[in-house]
């Protein structure tokens, strides 16, 4: 129960810790890795987890709009030719596989795709070091595929399942 100096001191408790809100996005975020998983099944996909987790990782972040989906899309097609390209120059050289990270990160950062680099990154490790029978063409457009995917369903939960209103909306029905 809410007492005059809860109020006075910048509303309840819920509210200050924003108990809400992060029910909300804990909600969408598993209700988004459920759909990539479900989804991956359903398309056949192999390694429908990886959709999960990059659906996990952008849902995390920030900014999910269409552009910076789109950007990470991009981002995942990067990470995912250079990862096929250091696949066949790799054979465990450490320093092969850092410099192919490093030029992936910055191929991201000088195209202005700077929330694409994380996932690109992630999506040239999965191709380089997770081998899988079909060889490093078919693991890194199965990657950019599952990666993809959970960029997509990330975006259509944002915009479908409790969308946010803009803070004009927002404030006016609170008074």
């Amino acid at each position: 129960m809410a007492t005059d100096a809860d109020d006075a001191n910048g509303g309840s408790w819920w509210k200050r810790k924003h108990i809400r809100q992060s029910a909300i996005g804990a909600f969408k975020t598993s209700v988004a890795a459920v759909l990539c998983i479900w989804l991956g099944d359903l398309f056949g996909l192999s390694h429908s987890y990886w959709a999960a987790v990059s659906a996990i990782v952008v849902m995390g972040s920030e900014a999910v709009s269409l552009v910076a989906c789109r950007d990470r899309v991009i981002g995942t097609a990067i990470g995912a030719v250079l990862g096929w390209a250091t696949f066949h120059i790799w054979h465990g050289h450490y320093l092969v596989y850092g410099l192919a990270v490093l030029l992936c990160l910055l191929a991201c950062s000088t195209l202005k795709f700077e929330k694409a680099g994380r996932l690109a990154g992630v999506t040239l490790t999965i191709v380089v070091l997770i081998r899988i029978d079909g060889g490093p063409a078919q693991a890194a457009l199965a990657r950019f595929l599952e990666v993809s995917l959970g960029i997509v369903v990330a975006l259509a939960v944002m915009l479908l399942v409790f969308p946010e209103r803009p803070a004009e909306f927002a404030d006016g029905a609170s008074r």
